[in-house]
Formats: structure tokens, C-alpha cells, sequence
């Protein structure tokens, strides 16, 4: 081979390698914190650090997933609502590094679920449809609904003065009686009265 082609391959070589260690360089770099489980009616905390990003806007995206279904919502501070997971908060800071906490909790419909899930973070530049997707694994536990605290509940909706009603209506029932046995025994002795003119 003659030495021209060989300096041609090794160029090749050395600026494809230079491509893939700068594309490693430039690829963000993401780092969650989270608790290895929670239970499914509670919410969950989830930190994150983000590194070696562009001096430009990016969206945020944090779920909890099973097998592609979102299954949860997350709290967006800066609109001050829950929103569904499924969709970036957009604009939600620049580059060249960002952190943040975010509350996450489960969406109505699997308030009831139990088992392993991923914890999944995305995160784009503002107007690119191309991510840097980061997963972690978590455990969603049963939730534990206590008879105490369901009492306490039922009872917080019964009106202080309901005892007061019940009195009160027992008394009315009681007049109401007396009322209508005299009104009765008043027309009876009236109709003998007459009965016997």
C-alpha cells in the first residue's frame, strides 16, 4: 500500500476518533437524585444537575414511565400548576448548567399502582426535536390508607352543629305529634258534640 493511501486512512482514522471523543465532550451530562421508591398517593421529589450544555435555551422533561405509558404529573413552577408528565416544561432555563427540584406524583388513574417504573428525564434545546434522555429505576409502592385518618375525614365533613339538628328535630317530632293528637282527640269530642245535638 502505497504510504499516500496509508496517511489518507490514518487522517480518516484520527478525525473520525476526534469526532466521536468531541461529541462525547459536548453531550450533556445529567444527574438525578431521587428515593428508590414511594408510595403511589404521595408525592416525590426528584433533583437534578445538568452540565456541558450550550449557552441556549432548553426544555425540561421528568416522568415516571412503564413500558411507554407516562404515569405521572409533574408540578411546573413557573405556570404554578400540575401539568402531565408527558409534556416539556418549555423554556425553562439556559445553558451552560442548571439545577433544579421537581415535585412528581401519579396521575388519578394509577393512584393504585404497584410495582417497578422508570423515573425518565429529557432534555432538549428550545425548538429542536433531538434530546439527551437520562433513566433511573424506581419502586412504587401500595398506598396505606389508615381508618384513622379516614374518620378524621368523614368526620371534618359533618357539621359541628349536627347534634344540635338532631335535638332540635326530635323535639319538633315530639310537638308535631302532641299537636296532631290533640287537633284529632279536639275534632273527635266536636263530632260528638254534634252527634248527639
Amino acid at each position: 500500500m502505497p504510504l499516500k493511501n496509508l496517511l489518507k486512512i490514518f487522517i480518516l482514522f484520527f478525525l473520525i476518533l476526534g469526532e466521536t471523543i468531541f461529541a462525547q465532550i459536548l453531550k450533556p451530562k445529567v444527574s438525578l437524585s431521587f428515593p428508590e421508591g414511594f408510595k403511589a398517593n404521595e408525592e416525590v421529589e426528584v433533583l437534578i444537575s445538568i452540565s456541558n450544555l450550550k449557552n441556549a435555551p432548553y426544555d425540561l422533561k421528568i416522568s415516571i414511565e412503564k413500558e411507554k405509558n407516562v404515569l405521572s404529573e409533574i408540578y411546573n413552577e413557573k405556570e404554578g400548576k400540575w401539568q402531565d408528565s408527558f409534556y416539556y416544561i418549555k423554556n425553562l432555563f439556559s445553558g451552560p448548567s442548571f439545577e433544579g427540584k421537581f415535585k412528581l406524583r401519579m396521575k388519578k388513574e394509577f393512584l393504585f399502582f404497584e410495582g417497578d417504573a422508570e423515573i425518565v428525564t429529557r432534555i432538549r434545546e428550545n425548538g429542536k426535536s433531538s434530546y439527551t434522555e437520562y433513566r433511573g429505576k424506581i419502586k412504587i409502592l401500595k398506598p396505606e390508607i389508615k381508618k384513622e385518618e379516614n374518620k378524621k375525614e368523614f368526620l371534618a365533613e359533618i357539621p359541628k352543629n349536627l347534634e344540635n339538628k338532631k335535638l332540635s328535630s326530635k323535639i319538633i317530632a315530639v310537638l308535631t305529634a302532641i299537636f296532631s293528637a290533640t287537633t284529632i282527640l279536639i275534632l273527635k269530642l266536636k263530632l260528638k258534640s254534634l252527634s248527639k245535638k
